[in-house]
């Protein structure tokens, strides 16, 4: 069995005229309404999505609001995207925290599931690759199968830095600090 890196860190950025798109790709074998709900349903969202605890609440319409509340190292953080478009269960564009940056979600069906294709689109790519976005987009999409399949994990750190030390090699993320 080979370990081909190409299709476990599979994030790739594309520099734009407005920036930068972040895209994944991901052939899940889960029903399309299954991965529908995984994303954007606050219960399932809690299993995958972030790297703390946070409550979490979505308001599934075009101007709702999807707000992530928790106390990551102690201290409370509350982030809140606004759902820019909606077309249940194939298409979801919200804002991202960061000023400027929004996400889309696009489901397809296929024979043997689903595919979920993500783009973040972000209007400064220096501070995508400082912040790790591709990153923290691979560890939290590395835990959306887990999920579908009724088993959520806990966040692998130690993952994390290994993909970004893959992405740092690639001049996608910053560098991994020596400890």
């Amino acid at each position: 069995m080979t370990d081909d890196l190409t299709t476990r860190y599979d994030g790739v950025l594309e520099r734009t005229a407005d920036g930068g798109v972040i895209r994944f790709e991901r052939h899940l074998a889960y029903d399309v309404r299954d991965v529908w709900d995984a994303i954007t349903s606050p219960e399932r969202l809690a299993d995958w999505w972030l790297p703390f605890e946070a409550e979490i609440t979505v308001d599934l319409r075009e101007g709702g609001e999807m707000v992530f509340a928790g106390t990551p190292e102690g201290e409370p953080v509350t982030m809140t995207c606004t759902i820019l478009r909606l077309e249940p269960p194939l298409l979801l564009e919200h804002t991202h925290p960061a000023a400027g940056s929004r996400m889309r979600w696009e489901l397809e069906g296929a024979d043997t599931g689903c595919i979920l294709r993500l783009r973040h689109f972000v209007p400064d790519v220096g501070e995508a690759i400082d912040n790790c976005y591709l990153v923290g987009l691979q560890a939290s999409l590395a835990r959306l199968e887990p999920c579908l399949a009724g088993r959520p994990e806990p966040w692998d750190w130690d993952g994390f830095a290994t993909a970004q030390a893959h992405y740092a090699d690639l001049g996608l993320a910053a560098p991994v600090e020596a400890s």
